[in-house]
């Protein structure tokens, strides 16, 4: 499964998908950072062993999530991503 993202160590995972970031924010897995990659941010969590699963259930549509608490997390990761670049909207 090839979702533009890897891990750099087991204590961390990382991910470019905004998406995604924002499902495991919402589930409560802590975000330690967002880094800049150019013109991207990468969102860095910490890896506690159940965001293997919770990518899994996203990709196979088995979460059941607020959406509207899903979209306010969504903008503010959105927010952190271009601060992170320099990019103030």
């Amino acid at each position: 499964m090839k979702t533009n993202q890897n891990t750099s160590s087991d204590s961390e995972f990382q991910t470019r998908d905004i998406y995604i970031s924002a499902v495991l924010k919402q589930l409560q897995i802590p975000l330690i950072k967002v880094e800049s990659n150019g013109r991207q941010g990468i969102f860095v969590f910490r890896n506690d062993g159940k965001i293997k699963e919770i990518v899994n259930d996203y990709f196979n549509d088995k979460l059941q999530i607020n959406p509207k608490a899903l979209f306010e997390t969504w903008k503010s990761l959105k927010a952190m991503a271009f601060s992170s670049i320099g990019d103030v909207r």
